[in-house]
Formats: structure tokens, sequence, C-alpha cells
């Protein structure tokens, strides 16, 4: 299982740097699978590679809104965002144990890879096209509570050190 990043470390900050066409392969593939499953075991439904220390454009997610909830490796993704905005609660596995509200739109259509190189494309709505725009804002340097107002920021970032006061 790989280490999950916590919120203040600087790789969450930073934007990741695309996989490069020679990565392509098994050993990529291995990867992604650890990525599935650090995610399932931490009880996650989405994990970025800055999230286990790996500044590059890679991402797992699962699919809650579909029977078939198979995890799949995100590479080097392009989303085209569509649909209505909508308001859900939202936590994260860099964040463990905190949650709020943050606007995302209701469909995307990814484009990406898969660990062998192979292009592949994918259209999710709802719950679905929340965890890809989660997960692709990783890849982009952006924390889920940097789309919240300086206020409701503060007050999640305030309770975090509140509940590590009283996890130490």
């Amino acid at each position: 299982m790989l280490t999950i990043t916590l919120w203040d470390d600087p790789i969450l900050s930073k934007v990741a740097e695309p996989i490069a066409d020679s990565a392509f392969g098994p050993q990529l593939e291995a990867f992604g699978q650890d990525m599935i499953e650090t995610m399932v075991t931490k009880k996650g439904v989405g994990l970025a590679g800055p999230q286990v220390g790996v500044s590059s454009r890679i991402f797992v997610m699962t699919f809650p809104d579909h029977e078939d909830r198979k995890p799949i490796v995100v590479v080097n993704p392009v989303l085209k965002l569509d649909g209505w905005f909508t308001y859900e609660r939202e936590g994260c596995l860099s964040l463990p144990g905190l949650y709020e509200q943050v606007e995302r739109r209701n469909d995307v259509i990814m484009q990406y890879f898969n660990p062998i190189g192979e292009p592949q494309e994918r259209h999710v709505t709802k719950w679905d096209s929340r965890i890809a725009q989660h997960e692709f804002d990783h890849l982009n340097g952006i924390m889920f509570f940097d789309r919240m107002s300086r206020q409701m920021k503060k007050r999640l970032l305030k309770e975090w050190e509140e509940t590590r006061g009283k996890a130490r």
C-alpha cells in the first residue's frame, strides 16, 4: 500500500507533470494497481498521483453511480466540463475525516490513456463526474478547499487542526 500525503505537503500544490510515452506499460500498470489498492483500503473513491507523492498526471477512480464499480486508471487526462452546477459534500484522503460543500459541473467527458497507452474516452455524470473533477484538480495543484470561500476554508482547516490535536 502507498502512503497518502496530507494536505499541507507541497507536492499537492504543484501542477503534476505529464507521463511520458516511454513510461506506458507494465510498470505504470502496476503503479496504477497499487494506487487502486490504496484507494480501496482507505475507503476512497478516487486517488491522484500527487496524493501518493508522485507528481505525475495519473489518477484512479471508481464509479459509485454504476452497478459496475470497477476502478480505472486514468493517465494524462483532459476533461471537458458540461451540464449544470451542483453543490455536494466532498472529502479527501489527504484531509481525512473532513467534508464540505463544493461546486462542480454535473457532466464530464474524460479523454485519457490507460496505463498501456491506449486512448480512452468516457462520459461521466453526477457523483462520478464530481470524483473525476476532484482528482483532476489534484493534478493541477488544487485541493477541494481551494474551491471554497476563504471563511469556509479557514473553518475547515481549523477543524483539521483541532481534530489532529485530539488524535495526538
